[in-house]
């Protein structure tokens, strides 16, 4: 039996791009998984709608979260950005001088 291929098309933002291929080889593969997943099903996994932005959601793959829109009409999903969550909190204990 062979699985449905993708239902979406996705959309790779430029600077996600950059960001995934700045990623080591085990972390990339992690996160390109996510987004084969992501065309397939946009809502599964660990997928949260952001707070106070309409239509914005991320998906959390280990430290890092791939934030996307998902457009019904196009069938279409666009990545938007890749985020370190671990960098992210630590920005946020530095104070700023």
């Amino acid at each position: 039996m062979t699985k449905p291929g993708p239902v979406f098309s996705v959309l790779i933002h430029r600077r996600a791009l950059k960001e995934i291929d700045g990623l080591p080889t085990e972390d990339k593969q992690r996160i390109l998984s996510a987004i084969r997943e992501i065309a397939s099903d946009p809502f599964g996994g660990d997928v949260k709608p952001i707070k106070n932005v309409k239509g914005l959601f991320r998906r959390r793959v280990g430290d890092f979260r791939i934030t996307f829109t998902v457009n019904f009409e196009k069938n279409e999903v666009v990545i938007d950005k890749l985020i370190n969550s671990d960098i992210s909190r630590l920005k946020k204990l530095i104070p700023r001088t």
